[in-house]
């Protein structure tokens, strides 16, 4: 039997059957030794005499790390005016959605509270190469528009805390999930503790406490980060070197592009992505 994994805690896992059951089932040991299960995957299920046990692990189209979410159809990168947005966030979400062949949507929420403004930098910056979207959790602004991209595909949603993830799945799907706001200081309280799949009636949502996938991979390669910015792509071909990195090669088109078709701000935070990747390449063996 095909089952979904849906939750997992003590590890115990929960499943959603194609039949529409939820079953709650342990993993054959040499499961657990051989492959570490993800919220998302799809497994083979047989049932015994003490309940179900998960036999097998069918093949991923994609898998995250930071949270454990495997064969996700698209990440929603939520930013907001409130907490201020970490636009350095934004791309290197940007870069693992494309890395591991993940649509990506970036959606402005709380667009009510100042009048499209982060919507329209946010726009700006990033409107020609992907997805934005305003949204309002609250006023219902884009609802209705991101329930319907949303048709039949698992979604995912990352960003900062208090952000308003939890308050927009809510908005989407009616799921009832526990939201929270900012502290005193500004900082988000965190209300998802792990990774938890809802059905939202014609899609399904990925819960999470965020995620930022490059903090923990040693292993990406530095002079791939270009090939991840569409902007880049027609340029490209035009600059001195081959495989130019747009960074310090000289008679670079990237850099002649600087303030009109390449923005200013986000090619700062690509070379400062670089930079950190550039060292933890160095020393992933350490």
């Amino acid at each position: 039997m095909k089952a979904r994994v849906i939750k997992e805690a003590g590890g115990k896992f929960f499943l959603l059957c194609d039949d529409g059951r939820t079953l709650t089932c342990h993993a054959r040991g040499r499961i657990k030794r051989d492959d570490m299960i993800f919220v998302g995957d799809f497994v083979e299920v047989s049932e015994e005499k003490n309940g179900f046990v998960i036999d097998g692990i069918l093949p991923r189209k994609n898998k995250l790390i930071r949270p454990y979410v495997a064969n996700v159809d698209v990440v929603v990168i939520l930013i907001a005016c409130e907490p201020e947005p970490d636009f350095l966030l934004v791309d290197k979400l940007l870069v693992d959605a494309a890395a591991n062949g993940i649509e990506s949507v970036i959606a402005v929420n709380k667009c009510d509270l100042d009048g499209g403004e982060l919507y329209a930098k946010t726009l700006k910056q990033y409107g020609a190469h992907f997805r934005v979207t305003a949204l309002s959790a609250v006023g219902g602004e884009g609802i209705d528009e991101l329930r319907g991209f949303a048709d039949g595909k698992l979604i995912a949603f990352a960003g900062q805390s208090a952000v308003g993830k939890s308050s927009l799945i809510n908005a989407l799907g009616n799921l009832g999930l526990q939201t929270g706001g900012l502290s005193k200081v500004g900082r988000g309280r965190h209300t998802t503790r792990r990774a938890e799949i809802f059905d939202a009636g014609t899609f399904t949502v990925a819960d999470t406490c965020g995620f930022s996938m490059l903090e923990t991979e040693k292993d990406f390669d530095p002079i791939t980060l270009k090939d991840y910015y569409p902007e880049f792509e027609n340029l490209a071909s035009r600059c001195r070197f081959r495989g130019c990195t747009h960074t310090d090669e000289p008679d670079c088109e990237v850099k002649r592009e600087l303030g009109k078709s390449v923005d200013e701000a986000r090619y700062e935070r690509y070379t400062e992505l670089y930079k950190s990747l550039k060292d933890k390449w160095r020393k992933r063996y350490d």
